[in-house]
């Protein structure tokens, strides 16, 4: 797919065509690459699960042999807690002899029974045994019998995973995000669930990174008086481009709406009295994670199979500050800036979907992060 080609000289290159966020083909290529050589956010639960157990997954899968199924990029799985290691582990939620679910619901047990045919499990995927089956070298059980283990790793609250071998390690990206985190409490954040935490929204998930990694139009879609552009210094915005993950963030122009600055290193205080705004995390391929002064805002955007121009959109807020985050609309503007980002890819989507997009090009000086997160998608594709 030579077309996908974005150069790494910014001044050269153009975007990604139309197609890659049209073309089924594309996606499923994305699926096998992209998504299976990063890592990815663990879905969190969401709706009256999140409700009634806002805990994260190490917490909510504390005790031995606990499990709970979940959904991520359309695959069925299922987290579980060993029973003699307590080690977490996610789990394939498809049974190894005819594919049934293993995991209907949350449950507690040292051992997992298929409903279909009896094969059990051990709480680390081993299978144990089924009726009709008589353990026999290089018969049954054998090496694909048992379950395959999804690596897991947590940073704060969240879970992370690799569907498959990974590019690079988790601590080469969160060490980055611990470095510009300073004093911040994240021992102190409590999950608040969302009305609106999932979502499928228009646009491949590509157009939300894409926008995400855009500081150009803020000032034109966020623009003031009352919106984003008004709410920060737009001439102190910043990106700090790195190997899979990418910083942005930019002084407050009210210093009330900025970080007390014993929370931040050394780097992000001013002695005039300026105080950072936000810090926005992007962890390639498809996640933001978001400090703000009331605490840490996530974003995912996620593929759907079959949809390559929709999105599931999902969204974790985690609060250290309740009185600074019942401020959330008030100083940060997070609904409105939600609201006028959805419905420009809307429009965008329209576009894309016309025969009329061409290939854009890249402001040297404005659109380093889009160019950036462009030239990674052609440089994971073209591995493949």
């Amino acid at each position: 797919m030579k077309d996908l080609h974005v150069d790494k000289d910014i001044v050269k290159a153009e975007g990604l065509p139309a197609r890659a966020f049209t073309d089924p083909s594309v996606l499923a290529l994305e699926l096998e690459t992209i998504f299976k050589t990063n890592w990815l956010l663990v879905p969190e639960p969401t709706g009256e699960a999140a409700r009634t157990d806002a805990r994260p997954w190490t917490e909510r899968l504390k005790q031995r042999g606990a499990r709970s199924p979940l959904n991520m990029l359309d695959m069925p799985l299922y987290l579980q807690r060993g029973w003699k290691d307590t080690k977490l582990r996610l789990l394939p939620n498809v049974c190894t002899h005819a594919w049934y679910p293993l995991a209907s619901g949350e449950g507690r047990s040292e051992r997992l029974v298929c409903a279909q045919h009896g094969r059990q499990f051990d709480a680390a995927g081993k299978v144990l045994s089924q009726p009709g089956f008589t353990p026999k070298a290089g018969v049954f059980p054998r090496a694909c019998d048992h379950l395959t283990e999804f690596p897991t790793q947590d940073w704060g609250p969240l879970l992370f995973t690799c569907l498959g071998k990974p590019d690079r390690t988790l601590e080469a990206i969160t060490d980055r995000l611990d470095e510009s985190l300073g004093g911040m409490p994240l021992e102190k954040l409590a999950r608040r669930p969302q009305a609106a935490d999932l979502r499928e929204l228009d646009g491949n998930w590509k157009q939300h990174a894409w926008n995400y990694m855009d500081k150009f139009h803020v000032q034109f879609l966020h623009k003031a008086p009352g919106g984003l552009a008004d709410a920060i210094e737009l001439s102190s915005y910043k990106t700090e481009l790195y190997d899979g993950a990418a910083l942005q963030w930019a002084w407050a122009k009210d210093p009330e709406s900025g970080f007390d600055p014993e929370y931040l290193p050394a780097r992000f205080r001013d002695a005039g009295g300026k105080r950072v705004f936000a810090l926005w995390w992007f962890i390639f391929p498809n996640l933001t994670v978001n400090f703000y002064p009331w605490g840490l805002s996530v974003n995912a955007y996620e593929p759907i199979p079959g949809k390559p121009d929709k999105t599931l959109f999902r969204w974790y807020a985690w609060s250290w500050n309740d009185r600074k985050l019942n401020e959330r609309e008030a100083r940060w503007l997070s609904d409105q800036v939600d609201a006028e980002d959805v419905e420009a890819m809307t429009q965008v989507r329209r576009g894309v979907r016309s025969g009329l997009a061409p290939r854009g090009r890249f402001s040297p000086t404005e659109e380093t992060g889009p160019h950036w997160f462009h030239h990674a998608v052609s440089r994971a594709l073209a591995s493949k």
